[in-house]
């Protein structure tokens, strides 16, 4: 332990008398993310009654937790439309990655005409708002035949250019040398790209799985428009359906919901945290 000299203190305190508004802002930012995240869990300990009658932060003294989750399940098919939220998400995650480490290592590392071009096309793409693509989208979609079906929730969100975009830069890094030294060796491009470069850049990959899973398990406007059996839908639509009650919304069941939603999702990011703080400070996001 490094003892605490008075210059040390010192130090402290004049960077205290500082930074405190920078602090501050961290400590507000902070609390606006935890404050409804600590709401919904506490709510979905409470009655009906005590989200009414009692303070927001009030913790019961006998919680209600197991019966608003039986009244989730009583209420929708719970696990099914988990099970199709955990299909679609992963289906569409691990297509992104393939295909966005393919675009991007051509456009990060082969020379062809219109590359600059074609790299700036599907820039341009990120500007646009998807509220825009979803009549197109919905009526190639039905003329397929995919919809209400896996197919049709998964395939147009196969690839996207945030992740082409992602793995073109952190793919950029790698250096020619090592590249150019592989192949002299003999090793094909298949081999260059999955032995060697792929995992050089494991932080990246898994900050854009992160990214996508986390995208698509909030996802609500497609799975509207692209289910109509109530065996498609996916988990943020049948929340969403809870809240269509005639009177008023059953919130500690509801909350009881979001929280089971949310739970595998903090658990996942709980264990791959560092390799996406380390894939923020070290490659694409900041180049």
């Amino acid at each position: 332990m490094i003892p605490f000299s008075s210059a040390n203190r010192r130090a402290y305190l004049r960077s205290l008398a500082t930074d405190w508004p920078a602090h501050a802002a961290l400590i507000f930012g902070c609390a606006l993310i935890i404050v409804p995240l600590a709401w919904m869990v506490l709510t979905a300990t409470k009655t009906h009654e005590d989200v009414f009658t009692q303070a927001p932060w009030w913790i019961p003294d006998h919680p209600n937790l197991v019966q608003n989750i039986k009244n989730v399940f009583a209420r929708i098919d719970f696990g099914r439309y988990f099970f199709n939220s955990l299909v679609v998400c992963a289906a569409i995650t691990l297509l992104d990655l393939v295909f966005a480490t393919l675009a991007g290592y051509a456009l990060a590392k082969y020379r062809f005409p219109g590359k600059p071009i074609i790299f700036a096309i599907i820039i341009a793409t990120m500007m646009v708002p998807f509220i825009v693509l979803v009549i197109p989208q919905y009526l190639i979609v039905r003329d397929l035949g995919w919809l209400d079906s896996y197919a049709g929730l998964i395939v147009p969100f196969a690839i996207s250019s945030f992740g082409i975009f992602l793995m073109r830069q952190a793919l950029a890094g790698t250096p020619d040398e090592l590249i150019d030294a592989a192949r002299i060796d003999g090793a094909g491009e298949w081999r260059i790209l999955l032995q060697i470069v792929v995992p050089m850049h494991t932080p990246a990959l898994i900050s854009l799985g992160i990214l996508r899973f986390l995208s698509e398990w909030d996802s609500l406007l497609w799975p509207l428009v692209a289910t109509n059996s109530a065996t498609m839908r996916t988990m943020s639509l049948g929340m969403a359906i809870m809240q269509d009650d005639r009177y008023q919304t059953d919130l500690p069941t509801l909350m009881a919901a979001a929280t089971m939603a949310l739970a595998p999702v903090v658990i996942a990011y709980s264990f791959l945290q560092r390799y996406f703080i380390k894939s923020v400070a070290g490659s694409g996001l900041k180049s």
